[in-house]
């Protein structure tokens, strides 16, 4: 199977590419995102773990978080291929998806300034539902507060907020960004430019797919 890594600060966008790269290739998009805030949402035990770290801006440990992605590998819904949205975000993380067998495998990071970055974060809306992503600037949902897709409830996430967000940044800065180096070293990394509209962005990315 196809392993595509998507990479890129909070707010550049790789949430929105993963979507479309899913809705127009069919390789199953893991977001470790989603698969935390469903944690979260249960009253899991691992989602009270997970909480308090993405409130805060920080990263959830390691070892939690390769645990729910190892379960979710397991499954066998991905033999078309798959997209890693959020995942690694440290190197052991990702000499644990290393480990994973593949029979090929891409990275994609997108590259977006911080100021930028932050502008989108704080405008983004997300379905509590399906986590279908929004934006109050330029993709409302058709109705104030509620999902086109599924009717659940669009709300901003409670970790985007200015300050949340900027220590985020900082968290990818310090932890993520030699995980970029670990797969550019493995030749398996292109870069993109994540400036302005989605659209165009995507452009970009979708020549890299196939």
């Amino acid at each position: 199977m196809k392993r595509f890594i998507l990479f890129g600060a909070p707010g550049s966008g790789k949430g929105t590419m993963g979507e479309f790269i899913q809705r127009d290739f069919g390789y199953v998009r893991i977001s470790t995102g989603d698969i935390l805030r469903s944690e979260i949402e249960q009253g899991s035990a691992d989602g009270r773990r997970a909480r308090g770290h993405m409130e805060s801006g920080g990263l959830v440990p390691d070892e939690l978080v390769i645990e729910l992605v190892r379960r979710r590998l397991g499954r066998d819904d991905l033999d078309g291929g798959y997209v890693m949205d959020g995942y690694p975000r440290t190197l052991a993380q990702a000499e644990a998806l290393s480990a994973v067998p593949c029979a090929s495998e891409k990275a994609i990071a997108i590259d977006v300034e911080e100021d930028e970055a932050v502008d989108r974060l704080l405008s983004r809306l997300t379905c509590r539902e399906c986590g279908a992503i929004y934006n109050l600037r330029n993709k409302p949902p058709r109705t104030a507060g509620v999902c086109d897709l599924c009717g659940g409830v669009v709300e901003r996430r409670s970790d985007d907020n200015e300050q949340a967000v900027r220590q985020r940044f900082r968290v990818y800065a310090e932890r993520t960004l030699p995980v970029i180096g670990y797969y550019d070293l493995k030749g398996v990394l292109s870069r993109v430019d994540g400036r302005g509209a989605a659209a165009p962005v995507y452009g970009r990315v979708k020549e890299l797919i196939s």
